[in-house]
């Protein structure tokens, strides 16, 4: 019997002979009866007293003994429950000092931390402890001895329950590593393989790829399916892809290097991945869009998709062989021509990026002829231009015969943009980068085309696949519109600018054909020399003034070597758009330099531009890095960061970044 519950039975019966001794003493007085009598009365009364106090006694000793028995029975039984269910507890005081603990943690840590505090009990037991526990938050998990415990905070009652969690959570490992992943692989180029190798060498393509997939099989737990000619359906699990991410796939990134035949030595890749989603369809059908995805960036790399996290990327170490076939792009015209030919359209509304060069000129300019051809209404909508665009501009807008109107505001254009108006992104494949936000806002989705040369950065989610043409080995966006009209040419009659804009346009982004040109470039250019454009304005248009190159070559006054073959320069000073890109080229002129690196200030503006050049080198994951994008050796970058910050950021990029084999996770 405890301490206490005896104090409460000698009091009671204390309490109870006080009472009947006054009654006694009252009965003696009041009562009128001889001496012997009264002895007798006082014997039986003291008899019964005693009678009675003795029951008393023994049926609260025999309760309280019950109820001690209860509740020791009880609280041991709360103790090995939670014991067999590992789990324990802490009392703490108003000092977070231990007051008590259960048999778990005595167990578990071979202590009680009986006034130890809550901070010496983590840094004790905790294998990582690092800072002080904070007792208001909901729960904190912990490492002790190869185990794992999660702490659950209770600071209104002083508990802490705290649980070995190491067995839920291997069968919580077990269960993610063993989650299905899809991927789709496509051989590169592989149409214009069957169309100039012999049936030997595409049998060597194909037996190099299979032997590849092959080999990650006997790696890891992967299974595949050849379902048509250069494309192949992989399912594999979450433990498997984290591994070969961790390699970043080497195996697919340098499948090039198993090739002898000089024919076929840029053989290249693009895999999609998908995983996170639940449904085996919805996986099947995100593998397809990152497949897409890594066809759109420029192949020879892996996307990964996910509903958990951004879109991760690897590989891209060179650029793929182009591709003469001209079958997508002709039903990408076609289909373009189809939309305008539909009676409900009735205007068009071109966009370029923001800061139009000539390349987003002619090209913009471009779409509006053809949409008149057609006898649609036809806009630009772009309000800033680079140096030389608005220079130009201001050229032709003293001409007679050139039309002002066919340039609108963004508000103008989300005003006008409704069910029967087609919406056309050239150059470029990202809304948020065009000069109206809210461009495509209240446009139809099959009412969408985008014609664009860059790498993606992002998914494009706005309009279908069957509307979009990206293809990053074309030398610029004039050169994919000008080939567009090539197969719309019986329903066209384009203008002397427009074919002049256009061949600016193809000569701006080639350097003057000094890099990214293919026979389809020099075909589209014929074409428009064909239709009165003539390369020598084109070459006049892109000369320099006497204070751009004053311009230039201030910006490149600190140039510096951050590491073997890349080059970086940046200043304070404002200058045009085009001007930063003209130093980043000038940069490229001396030999032995394989990537440029300028930034500067934006005229009239508090952002800082980042303009990126490569010779074989993807400069592109380096802007993707620093919130940029681009193409693989053209790429560019714009941040409100002050200045110190924007070049130290993009100085961690190009360190970090491996030429060999990139991990080109999409932090945009």
């Amino acid at each position: 019997m405890r301490k206490k519950q005896k104090v409460w039975i000698y009091s009671g019966l204390i309490t109870l002979f006080i009472i009947m001794f006054i009654l006694l003493i009252w009965a003696l007085t009041k009562i009128k009866t001889d001496l012997f009598t009264n002895i007798l009365i006082i014997f039986g009364m003291f008899v019964v007293l005693g009678i009675v106090i003795m029951l008393l006694y023994f049926a609260i000793y025999n309760f309280a003994k019950s109820r001690e028995l209860i509740n020791k029975s009880f609280n041991g039984f709360l103790e090995k429950i939670m014991t067999n269910n590992n789990i324990g507890l802490i009392i703490y005081d108003i000092d977070q000092n231990i007051v008590w603990t259960s048999n778990f943690i005595k167990n578990k840590f071979h202590k009680d931390f009986i006034n130890w505090s809550i901070n010496q009990f983590f840094e004790k037991i905790d294998d990582n402890y690092q800072k002080e526990v904070d007792l208001n938050q909901t729960k904190l998990e912990f490492y002790n001895n190869k185990n794992i415990y999660e702490a659950q905070f209770w600071p209104l009652s002083n508990t802490i329950v705290i649980r070995d969690i190491t067995s839920e959570h291997l069968f919580k490992v077990e269960a993610w590593e063993q989650k299905p992943v899809i991927g789709e692989i496509e051989i590169d180029n592989y149409q214009m393989y069957q169309s100039i190798l012999s049936e030997e060498q595409l049998f060597i393509v194909n037996k190099i790829v299979i032997d590849t997939i092959k080999e990650y099989m006997e790696r890891y737990n992967l299974i595949y399916r050849q379902y048509t000619n250069g494309k192949f359906v992989v399912i594999t699990n979450e433990k498997s892809l984290q591994e070969m991410s961790k390699d970043n796939f080497s195996l697919f990134t340098n499948i090039h290097q198993n090739v002898n035949d000089t024919a076929i030595n840029k053989l290249s890749l693009s895999v999609g991945f998908a995983h996170g989603w639940s449904s085996l369809k919805e996986k099947l059908e995100q593998a397809k869009k990152a497949l897409v995805q890594a066809q759109n960036r420029g192949g020879d790399q892996i996307a990964i998709f996910s509903n958990v996290q951004p879109a991760v990327y690897f590989g891209s170490n060179s650029e793929i062989m182009s591709n003469n076939n001209k079958t997508k792009i002709k039903a990408v015209a076609l289909e373009f021509s189809k939309r305008l030919q539909d009676k409900t359209i009735e205007k068009v509304i071109v966009y370029g990026h923001s800061l139009a060069d000539l390349d987003a000129l002619g090209s913009s300019y471009a779409i509006v002829e053809v949409a008149r051809s057609f006898g649609k209404d036809a806009y630009i909508c772009n309000i800033t231009f680079d140096q030389t665009t608005e220079k130009y501009l201001n050229e032709l807008k003293t001409e007679s015969d050139f039309d002002t109107g066919i340039f609108i505001k963004p508000a103008h254009a989300t005003k006008i943009t409704d069910a029967n108006t087609l919406v056309v992104l050239v150059d470029n494949s990202d809304i948020n980068r065009t000069d109206n936000k809210d461009g495509v806002i209240n446009a139809l989705r099959n009412n969408i085309f985008v014609f664009d040369h860059h790498r993606v950065g992002k998914s494009i989610d706005f309009c279908p696949l069957t509307n979009i043409y990206i293809d990053t080995t074309a030398s610029s966006a004039s050169e994919i519109v000008t080939e567009i009209m090539t197969f719309m040419d019986y329903n066209l009659h384009i203008s002397q600018l427009c074919a002049q804009l256009l061949l600016s346009g193809i000569y701006l982004d080639t350097a003057q054909f000094s890099k990214s040109v293919t026979t389809r470039t020099f075909e589209a250019s014929a074409w428009l020399e064909s239709k009165g454009a003539n390369v020598i304005k084109s070459g006049n248009l892109l000369k320099i003034d006497d204070e751009t190159e004053e311009q230039i070559q201030k910006l490149l006054q600190n140039t510096q070597e951050v590491k073997s073959g890349y080059y970086l320069a940046y200043s304070d000073i404002e200058v045009s758009n085009d001007v930063i890109s003209m130093a980043a080229n000038e940069i490229l002129r001396i030999k032995g330099r394989e990537a440029s690196f300028v930034v500067a200030k934006l005229k009239d503006t508090k952002k800082y531009k980042l303009s990126a050049r490569g010779i074989a080198t993807n400069v592109q994951i380096i802007c993707e890095q620093v919130g940029g994008g681009g193409h693989f050796s053209t790429a560019a970058a714009t941040s409100d960061e002050d200045l110190e910050t924007f070049v130290d950021n993009i100085r961690h990029a190009i360190i970090t970044s491996e030429r060999e084999i990139q991990d080109e996770s999409n932090i945009n």
